[in-house]
């Protein structure tokens, strides 16, 4: 075995932390993301027009990896879901060395905490930082420079290894669901508690209808 690589336990364990660790942040956004898509009408239709001009009339297969690749638009109402309501709402980083801030320096050795919920509101997301418009992921000069700004999955060599993973898995749902029905719902009633995760308090105000 080459030196420093995983046995075959160690990676399973590494699959195991990656797909049970994901299930609650992937939970929570698949129900953030229908909410929203039931509150703007005009941002589901959209994302189903898409899933019409992916599949056609096959709208019984499944979905591959072929077919996730040309979700751009739903990709882009999940990135701006996991912005507007961003499911783990604080990031944890220790330092190593002294980080010098414009008007602060944190110590080396210390624990510090990110606010994600402010990050994602910050004003190099633009005036409307305060509105859901997936739109901005589809043009890169309407994102923040600094890739950093977007921080729900983590920032730095410590981010998420799970990303990829629960971004296809949340896209293939929800063009499962999206296919088969039309979402109603109402964000503004969405009450939220804050716990190591961001989720709904006071239920989720999603109605499903089957589309004919």
């Amino acid at each position: 075995m080459e030196k420093g690589s995983l046995t075959d336990a160690e990676i399973v364990d590494e699959l195991n932390t990656l797909i049970i660790t994901g299930y609650d942040t992937v939970a929570d956004t698949l129900c953030h993301t229908l909410m929203l898509l039931g509150s703007y009408p005009e941002v589901q239709e959209r994302a189903y027009k898409e899933i019409q001009d992916v599949f056609g009339n096959d709208f019984d297969r499944d979905v591959d990896k072929l077919d996730l690749s040309k979700l751009v638009y739903l990709e882009a109402v999940i990135k701006e879901s996991l912005r507007y309501i961003p499911t783990v709402p604080v990031v944890a980083r220790y330092t190593e060395t002294d980080i010098t801030l414009k008007k602060y320096t944190i110590p080396a050795n210390s624990t510090f905490y990110v606010l994600v919920c402010g990050l994602h509101s910050n004003s190099v997301w633009g005036v409307d930082a305060d509105k859901f418009r997936p739109e901005r992921w589809l043009n890169r000069a309407t994102l923040p420079q600094n890739p950093n700004a977007f921080g729900v999955f983590g920032i730095g060599r410590r981010s998420c290894i799970g990303k990829n993973y629960a971004m296809m898995s949340m896209k293939t749902t929800i063009t499962h669901i999206l296919r088969r029905y039309k979402i109603t719902s109402d964000i503004s009633k969405l009450v939220l508690k804050m716990e190591a995760l961001l989720k709904p308090a006071s239920g989720q105000h999603i109605s499903l209808e089957r589309r004919k």
